[in-house]
């Protein structure tokens, strides 16, 4: 099932550097990727390609600290399938993405903008989450963790919108991120789900069943 983008004439940003034309030349061997799209310090990255070496995990960060910083990471912990993009990763699912091109795509702790008159500002519009969707490939999740229950009930009604997203579970824990750590260790609250796209052929079966 194609979702469409609104028709919003905005100008391309500059290719990332060193992407071309597909997110698998950024890594040494083909693989499902993996996507931590604001991936701060990398906690959850690099965890997350150690836990799973079998796929390619690749961390966006617009700050070029913090991308120099999983880079490090991933040299000291021998991670060949972890790499970096220092690029503003609304404007990589945006423009620059290949529809049915990522396994997982997981956003954590996304800034929360939680003034009204700042609102606006969040990462997460339909637009993006049109794009993210268009982004995963059949079967594949996107997973939203937050500490703004404002934020996660925005993008929830957002992700109701689009045909082919449903809620589901993930079979076992994922590793906390640099986030996650700090509000778990207050007893905080926190929001989140995984939705999974669609497989259009299971969908067309069940469309066809009596």
């Amino acid at each position: 099932m194609e979702t469409a983008l609104p028709d919003v004439r905005v100008p391309k940003p500059d290719k990332p550097e060193g992407f071309s034309r597909s997110w698998q030349e950024l890594f040494p061997r083909p693989a499902p990727i993996v996507c931590d799209l604001g991936a701060g310090n990398g906690r959850f990255a690099a965890a997350y390609a150690e836990l799973h070496p079998e796929w390619n995990v690749l961390a966006v960060e617009r700050k070029w600290s913090r991308v120099r910083k999983i880079e490090r990471a991933a040299e000291i912990r021998r991670l060949p399938n972890l790499r970096t993009l220092w690029f503003p990763w609304d404007d990589l699912l945006l423009f620059w993405s290949r529809a049915s091109s990522c396994r997982e795509i997981h956003v954590l702790f996304p800034d929360p903008w939680p003034k009204r008159r700042h609102r606006i500002r969040r990462t997460l519009t339909a637009r993006v989450l049109a794009a993210l969707y268009r982004a995963l490939e059949p079967g594949g999740c996107f997973r939203l963790l937050t500490d703004d229950s404002d934020y996660y009930g925005a993008v929830e009604r957002m992700v109701a919108a689009l045909p082919g997203f449903d809620r589901t579970e993930h079979p076992v824990e994922f590793p906390w991120s640099h986030f996650e750590t700090i509000f778990r260790s207050k007893g905080d609250p926190l929001y989140g789900a995984i939705w999974q796209k669609g497989n259009r052929e299971t969908k067309e079966k069940r469309r066809g069943s009596p």
